[in-house]
């Protein structure tokens, strides 16, 4: 199957608090637009292998008018527009070659600018960015199989991904990025034949990475809270 859309989409405009964070906003910058999206895809659908496997593409461009993008100020923050442009694809294969094994591997690229960002709200210093949480690249796979073993079923799954580093403030300072992480995880189970009952043993973040996942900037106190993934854990 191969299908193109075409949408159109708006988010409503609102307004900033007089006081963000205790900060003063320019009387220009309470009210804020609403956003206008114009999005295009195409992509493609496709059986493989007998019917055995899928194969599913596409690519995509948003083109945002007004973009409303947060900005921290204070020790809260405003929202303000830009213009913004993303480009992206993403690709995922799923296969099942075999009775009780199962397999996918899925992939997605983004290239995205938010564009004349301020430094300062109602500043004359701008720069195009990306936005938050929007990393470049990002992967994942996972492999399962399944057995009848102990009048049930038996079963062993484990899967991976990896994300590339990527901001969590528009604007783009070098220390308010997370680096690329790797997370796997693991699974086995055992499931009666009637499935009534079912015990599992699992455990997440095999490697015991650390990764940021969000933040919280401060600016008047230099202070920046993260939030980091949880450790290795084990559960039953």
């Amino acid at each position: 199957m191969i299908y193109a859309a075409v949408k159109r989409g708006v988010k409503a405009g609102s307004f900033n608090a007089q006081l963000a964070g205790g900060i003063p906003v320019p009387t220009s910058a309470i009210p804020y637009d609403e956003e206008v999206l114009w999005s295009y895809e195409a992509g493609f659908k496709a059986q493989l292998l007998d019917n055995t496997a899928r194969l599913n593409a596409n690519l995509f461009y948003y083109d945002y008018n007004d973009y409303q993008a947060f900005l921290f100020t204070g020790v809260s923050g405003v929202v303000i527009n830009a213009d913004a442009e993303y480009y992206g694809a993403d690709v995922e294969f799923v296969a099942s070659p075999f009775e009780g094994f199962d397999f996918r591997l899925a992939g997605s690229w983004l290239d995205a600018t938010v564009k004349d960002v301020p430094l300062r709200v109602d500043g004359p210093i701008s720069i195009n960015a990306k936005p938050n949480y929007a990393p470049e690249f990002q992967f994942s796979s996972m492999a399962r199989y399944e057995w009848a073993a102990f009048g049930g079923m038996l079963s062993v799954m484990g899967d991976l991904s990896w994300s590339d580093s990527y901001f969590y403030n528009l604007r783009n300072f070098d220390a308010d990025k997370f680096d690329s992480f790797f997370f796997a995880n693991a699974r086995l189970a055992w499931a009666s034949d009637d499935g009534h009952w079912e015990a599992a043993l699992k455990v997440e973040n095999l490697t015991n990475a650390k990764a940021g996942i969000q933040a919280s900037i401060w600016p008047p106190c230099a202070v920046v809270m993260k939030f980091p993934s949880g450790p290795r854990a084990g559960s039953d």
